[in-house]
């Protein structure tokens, strides 16, 4: 019995001695640390932010858990920024909100794109209404439907701009099919640009000033 005791007292000091809280001389609470380093921090205005303390190129940081559809948890913020100085936040149902998009584009040319309107042709933009009740209010559904492609049909012909979850959901790349707009509509414009040449030497049109 005493052996027991004795075990959970330095279970229950090992415990103690983790959970560390500091209040510091400005009213700033610093959780499960005692500096500003790491840990939950809550700023006496009341503003709560989290800090990773892993050292990983990448690792997982547990931030909150949204109970409500709309509620909005902001997850990086922007401080060069005066206006609306946070640039990304996730909804209680898992709509995520971002300014802008910059990716880096890793490896090197492996061969050009063609016949991208080939590939576009064969997926079809569609207006799509929520299937959850109080997801209008979220962008993309403002007016109760959204324009969207179905991923099923990129799947098929451009497997490369899809992504499936754990739950077998299934995601488009918008950016990927970004760049077969950028090339199908060079091949249209080199298809109109030899129509118009023909068109000029049988003289139907006017030859274009150049």
């Amino acid at each position: 019995m005493k052996k027991a005791i004795i075990t959970i007292a330095i279970v229950l000091l090992a415990v103690a001695a983790q959970a560390q809280i500091k209040v510091h001389d400005n009213g700033h609470i610093s959780i499960g640390s005692l500096t500003q380093a790491f840990g939950i921090q809550v700023q006496p205005s009341g503003y709560t932010y989290f800090r990773t303390q892993s050292s990983e190129e990448w690792s997982w940081a547990t931030l909150s858990y949204a109970n409500h559809t709309k509620q909005k948890h902001w997850i990086v913020e922007n401080p060069s920024l005066t206006n609306n100085r946070h640039v990304f936040f996730v909804t209680g149902d898992g709509y995520v909100y971002k300014k802008g998009s910059y990716r880096a584009v890793v490896g090197r040319p492996s061969a050009r794109i063609e016949d991208a309107g080939a590939v576009l042709d064969q997926i079809t933009g569609q207006w799509y209404i929520p299937e959850e009740e109080g997801s209008k209010g979220l962008a993309g559904f403002e007016e109760g439907r959204c324009p969207a492609v179905s991923a099923e049909e990129v799947k098929a012909v451009l497997p490369e701009a899809v992504t499936t979850d754990d739950k077998e959901q299934l995601y488009v790349d918008y950016e990927a099919l970004t760049v077969f707009l950028i090339e199908a509509l060079k091949e249209q414009r080199q298809e109109t640009e030899l129509l118009r040449k023909a068109l000029e030497e049988h003289g139907l049109i006017e030859p274009r000033k150049r």
